[in-house]
């Protein structure tokens, strides 16, 4: 028997109910949209921070003392069997021009944690400087700066020579704190190393073997990253006495040079006034330095090492958890779109077999068979469901992955998202999709399809009426309009699209409050932290071996009345 009438009474019923076909095929898609927008978005915001860290080669381990790394503590770096390569350089915080922004400058790595250069070159002279791209708006290429005096580079005034984007600092906003200017820190630039006048290193940025093609977001990577750095904070702080030994040690041969150096200028006062008074002042400078330098020592007290997973790095963490966050979320909302979905499929497609009950029966009584009939029914939910799919999951794997990975970098320095194609996250979308269209046409057909063709070319015969609970119930009952009671019969006479309409509205309305619960929750942190947790406005430390001088002014301030009404309000601890 010819199938050609058939297939075209197929395709036609497309046509003829595009209203239905629409409705599916919009389900479809905002359910696979969903599901493969939020399932690979995760993935993707790991992917593309992972990709950035292996092309910078981010550091595991960042190592900082307050005394500075000397050669002993670069051999104890060095002598580790399970380091790969490691860089040491400087850092220095400043202020630019003199104003509110301060930027932590470091020497330019060789090999690890490098930097993406933005636009311009990177600096080579000892006077060149680049600085954070964030800061391309207020300077220019070419403009020249003023840092600090008294610091460890070699000069004040640097010329730019291009912008750049850190490998270590992802943050935008909390870049950390510092004992410069208002005590937090801004950007971050680099120079050469030969920017630099100190004599010991001040960071060390090491890489291990065996974490280079471990998932950095990993336990595996964590659990290997500590191991190995507890055993270098324990090999280092081996050194911290004989560093200390060593600083008084150089002090106490710089002073007595300084005493030589007195005892000489009495010597050539008798020969030559001029260069007794040279002498005298390059002393006399030598002296400053010192005392200075004894002072920052007093004020570092015993020697420390500071060493710091990638997890320091500001920004490293939050990023961490915003991707988890979005794996969270991929298990909610698409198993509640789909759930409509499905209820909303099913009904659906059962009206459209009722509808086509009477060719249902035509067909049948022409001598086709039940595999035939189901191919009208078949090709209509897989149309529908498969481009709805399919269009729904292009969205997903490049739309949505972009406009969540938007919002949730924009505090953030990163590249852009790098996109991935699942085909697990599509075949699973597919066999759902496919479950909830084709599996209910079948699942509507299986009882019309028992039926003789003599039954389905007439009328559906009207459901067998039934009293319902509410019927029992005969003083509820009796003050009921007929409306209502129409309305009751039919709601449990009609039960899958009663369980369609609660659990659709149930599911959608459960988002929207969620997703205006979430922005209020989020909204109402920083009101709350920064309102009835934290009061104070500044914080300030009071330095060790202050003059007695010095401690008068601050007893004097501490002392005021202006004080004293602060910790009266509970502004301010008592003193």
């Amino acid at each position: 028997m010819s199938k050609k009438i058939l297939w075209k009474d197929a395709f036609q019923a497309i046509t003829s109910s595009l209203g239905r076909f629409i409705a599916i095929f919009l389900l479809m898609m905002l359910g696979s949209f969903t599901l493969i927008g939020l399932k690979i978005t995760g993935p993707d915001m790991r992917e593309t921070a992972t990709d950035f860290y292996r092309q910078h080669k981010l550091a595991d381990t960042t190592v900082v003392s307050n005394y500075g790394l000397d050669s002993n503590d670069v051999r104890v770096i060095k002598d580790y069997s399970k380091i790969k390569n490691y860089d040491l350089g400087y850092f220095q915080d400043t202020r630019v021009n003199n104003g509110q922004t301060v930027v932590r400058v470091f020497s330019n790595p060789k090999n690890i944690s490098t930097y993406e250069l933005v636009s311009g070159k990177m600096p080579h002279k000892s006077n060149e400087i680049a600085l954070s791209y964030l800061l391309k708006g207020k300077y220019k290429i070419g403009q020249t700066i003023n840092l600090d005096k008294n610091t460890s580079l070699k000069h004040e005034k640097f010329r730019i020579t291009g912008f750049v984007r850190s490998s270590e600092y992802l943050d935008k906003n909390d870049l950390g704190q510092t004992n410069v200017g208002t005590g937090q820190l801004n950007r971050v630039a680099v120079v050469a190393k030969k920017a630099f006048k100190t004599k010991v290193y001040t960071i060390a940025r090491i890489r291990y073997k065996n974490t280079a093609n471990m998932n950095p977001y990993s336990a595996q990577y964590r659990n290997t990253v500590e191991n190995y750095q507890k055993t270098i904070k324990d090999r280092l702080d081996k050194n911290s006495q004989n560093k200390l030994n060593k600083y008084q040690n150089e002090i106490k041969q710089a002073r007595n040079q300084i005493m030589q150096g007195k005892e000489q200028i009495n010597q050539v006062k008798l020969f030559s006034s001029a260069r007794a008074s040279q002498l005298e002042k390059e002393i006399s400078q030598k002296e400053i330095e010192l005392n200075k330098e004894e002072q920052s020592i007093k004020q570092l007290d015993y020697p420390t090492y500071n060493v710091h997973s990638r997890d320091y790095n500001p920004g490293y963490t939050l990023y961490r958890s915003n991707s988890e966050r979005i794996d969270i979320l991929a298990n909610i909302f698409p198993v509640i779109l789909f759930a409509i979905a499905a209820l909303v499929c099913l009904t659906t497609m059962t009206r459209f077999v009722d509808e086509e009950r009477i060719n249902i029966g035509t067909l049948k009584a022409l001598g086709y068979s039940d595999s035939d009939v189901k191919k009208k029914f078949v090709l209509y939910s897989l149309v529908s469901g498969i481009l709805g799919i399919l269009l729904g999951a292009t969205l997903g794997y490049t739309f949505l992955p972009r406009l969540i990975y938007k919002a949730y970098t924009t505090n953030l320095t990163m590249p852009e998202v790098k996109l991935q194609f699942s085909w697990i996250y599509l075949l699973v979308t597919l066999a759902i999709g496919l479950l909830c269209t084709t599996f209910a046409a079948l699942w509507a057909l299986r009882r019309t399809l028992n039926e003789k063709p003599a039954k389905l070319l007439l009328p559906k015969v009207p459901k067998k009426g039934a009293r319902i609970l509410l019927e029992r119930i005969t003083p509820l009952w009796n003050r009921m309009s007929f409306t209502y009671k129409v309305t009751a019969r039919n709601l449990f006479r009609y039960k899958s699209r009663m369980l369609m309409t609660i659990f659709g509205v149930a599911g959608c309305t459960g988002l929207l409050v969620m997703g205006f619960g979430i922005k209020d929750s989020l909204n109402g942190i920083s009101e709350i932290q920064y309102k009835n947790i934290i009061k104070y406005d500044l914080v300030t430390v009071q330095r060790n071996n202050l003059t007695k001088k010095q401690q008068n002014k601050l007893d004097e301030v501490l002392n005021s009345d202006e004080i004293k009404v602060l910790c009266q309000k509970g502004l301010m601890p008592k003193f």
